[in-house]
């Protein structure tokens, strides 16, 4: 083979390898916009409803993202709670009676392939379902099911909830749908984890919000709330916050609000860094409080800054809960 040759075959292994590599980002950044959509839908629905609502609206939520993410056509999921029993679900089938439900879910957990993912923790993938004992089909079963796909929603060792996505087609589901909803579920554990808590703390959460709102008539004069709708849920800005207020991660309509790119907002040192001075012990100490377990939630307003120092009045809520082994605050910002 003459250098020519060689150099020819070297060059379409290159470009086969960044192939590879391009397909691998684009797989990536579609499972980031997943999550980044799922965060702002917890976020909106965690302020428009709360105990049982909220939950059943979450789950709702999360179906529909993850048939969306993998091209499912049905699915279901499981809420368990800290004993293994399902407390809330959504079947694959739609509405139910309540006793119907309780059966089919027993059996799927006994027999089914949620059963299965359940007690070996673990992603159950089936090419086939009729070359695959683990899955079940169940009497009077509206939809056909050829290839499946579940995943358990684990919070270190306990399940939280089992996702199962179902498709006509024998082989639908292989090695890129199973990273984008493994990549996924890591999101959905802290969403789930999250709302579980809320829904637990519910009224501790009311009473903490009237003492912050309290709090702060000093800081900023109080002004009426206006009636949620969907484009002032469009408005908001996106956080995580670990430490001492460092950011891990922030929202591209975060940064727009203060005047900063994504990349310069997220390499502040501290948030504090866009209150200003009068207001950053207080919102310091809010903080602090609620990172370390004090409240379980974050929810004042007050006057923050830009880049180019000019002065906005804001309101942040937030809530604590457990980000791989890290306490952090998840919640938004909206301008008043």
């Amino acid at each position: 083979m003459s250098d020519r040759d060689q150099s020819q075959e070297q060059l379409l292994q290159e470009l086969a390898l960044l192939r590879q590599q391009v397909a691998k980002l684009k797989i990536t950044k579609f499972a980031f916009d997943a999550q980044q959509e799922l965060l702002r839908t917890f976020i909106t629905t965690s302020q428009t409803a709360s105990g049982t609502l909220m939950i059943r609206a979450l789950l709702q939520q999360i179906s529909t993202m993850a048939r969306k993410l993998t091209r499912a056509e049905g699915s279901s999921l499981f809420l368990l709670d800290a004993d293994g029993v399902v407390i809330e679900s959504i079947l694959a089938r739609g509405a139910t009676l309540r006793g119907q439900k309780q059966r089919l879910i027993g059996q799927v957990l006994d027999k089914g392939l949620a059963g299965w993912v359940f007690r070996h923790r673990q992603t159950g993938l089936i090419p086939d379902t009729l070359d695959d004992k683990r899955w079940l089909t169940l009497p009077n079963q509206p939809y056909a099911v050829r290839s499946a796909l579940s995943v358990p929603i684990l919070q270190g060792k306990e399940v939280l909830a089992i996702l199962t996505l179902m498709h006509s087609k024998p082989g639908h589901f292989g090695s890129e749908a199973t990273y984008l909803i493994e990549t996924t579920a890591k999101l959905i554990a802290l969403i789930l984890d999250n709302a579980r808590l809320s829904n637990e703390h519910h009224q501790q959460e009311l009473h903490a919000h009237q003492i912050n709102q309290e709090d702060w008539q000093h800081v900023l004069p109080q002004k009426a709330a206006p009636s949620p709708n969907e484009n002032q849920f469009s408005l908001i800005g996106m956080y995580i916050l670990f430490g001492e207020g460092n950011f891990l991660y922030v929202s591209p309509r975060l940064a727009e609000i203060f005047g900063y790119t994504f990349g310069e907002l997220i390499s502040l040192e501290s948030v504090l860094e866009l209150v200003t001075k009068e207001n950053r012990e207080f919102f310091a100490q809010q903080i602090n409080q609620c990172i370390q377990g004090q409240t379980k939630s974050l929810s004042c307003k007050f006057k923050g800054q830009r880049q180019d120092r000019s002065p906005i009045d804001v309101e942040v809520y937030g809530t604590r809960t457990k980000l791989y082994g890290k306490f952090v605050i998840i919640g938004g910002l909206r301008l008043l």
